[in-house]
Parts: C-alpha cells; structure tokens; sequence
C-alpha cells in the first residue's frame, strides 16, 4: 500500500507578549468597534512579520517588516492610535 503525503504549509510560531491592561483596553475598543489589527508572517523573509489593518472591510498591511514582539509592540500602538483618535472625536 503506498501513501502520497500531502506537503505541509509552511509554518511560523507566532510570537507572544505579556500585554498590559491599557493595551488590552484598547485592543478590545478595536475589536468591538470592528477594527482589525493582527500581525502576519512575512513569508518572503525568515521570521518577519507585518502589521495588518482591516478597517470598514478593507485590509491595508504596513510594508515593514518586525521581528517577534516588536511587531506585537507595534499592533498594539495601532490600536492605541485608533482608540484614542476615536476617543477624542467622542467629546
């Protein structure tokens, strides 16, 4: 009896961080106000990732390229950014 396996996609651990109460505050604000930001694997370079944005349905990803945390770090300053422009358009 002979077996064809089936090819593994590539794959990439992702990274992980510690977040804080101000940056899961603002995570979840994005969330549910339907704003999307998660890091991607860049499958061009080894062990880089990007920042995507999915805002009204629309996917833009930050052409830079992150190692590990400093892509989460950066995530999280996305969603900082959009909770407090939101939060200021509020008042």
């Amino acid at each position: 009896m002979v077996f064809n396996k089936k090819k593994k996609s590539p794959s990439r651990k992702a990274p992980y961080m510690y977040q804080t109460p101000e940056q899961m505050k603002h995570f979840a604000w994005c969330i549910h106000n339907g704003i999307g930001i998660c890091v991607i694997p860049n499958w061009k370079t080894a062990d880089k990732w990007n920042v995507e944005i999915i805002l009204r349905g629309k996917s833009t990803i930050n052409p830079a390229d992150y190692e590990g945390v400093e892509a989460l770090t950066k995530m999280y300053e996305y969603c900082k950014y959009y909770y407090d422009k939101n939060k200021k358009n509020e008042k």
